[in-house]
């Protein structure tokens, strides 16, 4: 990388990467200062592979990695310098073990020629949806007989939601069951985390289904989010998700939230796009995941 060095992320680089992240993808990764600095308070992430691209002092690009048995995912803000930032996480990845490497990246982004170059391949595609709301709000749906939907009662009911969405995503593509502790530093550690805005469907003492919903992502005021909304397979195709889906719009809509957005897995095993189409969400953009043998 010749002049170019590389060193861990401090907190007084949050604004500019936050920055770098705007430049490289717009509105496809708005974030904030107080984003990127909560990056560095999340426990499961290891300060040593958040790493900050250093030119002349200042600082130019942004990249991390996630390892995962021995492949590590990268993620890249790196305008003007992709190549050469890729160089280093590719090589960083190989000295963790790593035999391969996957990165995500917006369709049609200036990255895509880049990547294909460097002999990634993409492997599967996710949807950005969104749905917009007037001043009338958003009609719900029945609630099946013998469910009954609560706010989260935070904590009461964290180890029981934390074990409904491991078996809920545990037919998801390559779902890797995460540690307690891992879901709760992106869940009910995050900064936008409002208990009164996540859905709990319960069934008797079952946890059937449940909606977690924030104000807003990633320092993006602009609309609200539906983190991740997951079913049983007990509990499927019952109208469950239906109902979780239309009342966090409504909650949502009662917070002055005018605009909701999610992110769906395109070929999601159990119907999740058709659930959404269903409710009036549309494609707002697409995303690839690349990967390539190191």
């Amino acid at each position: 990388m010749s002049s170019l060095q590389v060193r861990p992320l401090r907190e007084e680089d949050a604004a500019t990467v936050a920055r770098l992240f705007v430049e490289s993808y717009g509105e496809a990764r708005r974030m904030d200062a107080d984003d990127v600095a909560e990056w560095l308070r999340n426990e499961s992430l290891d300060p040593e592979r958040l790493l900050v691209i250093v030119d002349d002092g200042r600082v130019v690009g942004y990249f991390d990695l996630w390892l995962e048995d021995d492949q590590v995912d990268i993620d890249v803000a790196a305008p003007g310098i992709w190549d050469e930032a890729l160089d280093t996480a590719e090589s960083t990845a190989r000295a963790l073990g790593a035999k391969r490497t996957r990165t995500f990246v917006v369709a049609d982004h200036e990255v895509e020629p880049i990547v294909t170059g460097r002999g990634y391949r993409p492997i599967r595609t996710s949807w950005t949806m969104e749905i917009e709301f007037g001043v009338e709000a958003p009609a719900e749906s029945p609630v099946p007989d013998g469910v009954d939907i609560r706010p989260y009662r935070h904590l009461e009911d964290e180890h029981a939601l934390y074990e409904a969405h491991v078996e809920a995503f545990a037919d998801h593509w390559e779902y890797h069951r995460e540690p307690f502790e891992q879901w709760r530093e992106f869940t009910v550690r995050s900064r936008n985390f409002d208990p009164a805005l996540w859905l709990v469907a319960w069934a008797g003492d079952d946890v059937a289904g449940y909606a977690l919903n924030f104000p807003e992502r990633a320092g993006d005021p602009g609309y609200g989010w539906v983190g991740t909304l997951g079913v049983r397979r007990p509990w499927r195709r019952k109208g469950v998700g239906e109902a979780l889906l239309r009342r966090s719009f409504a909650a949502l809509h009662a917070r002055g939230i005018r605009k909701v957005r999610l992110s769906v897995d395109a070929e999601s095993p159990t119907g999740a796009t058709r659930l959404y189409e269903r409710a009036g969400m549309t494609v707002l953009r697409r995303s690839n995941t690349w990967e390539r043998e190191l």
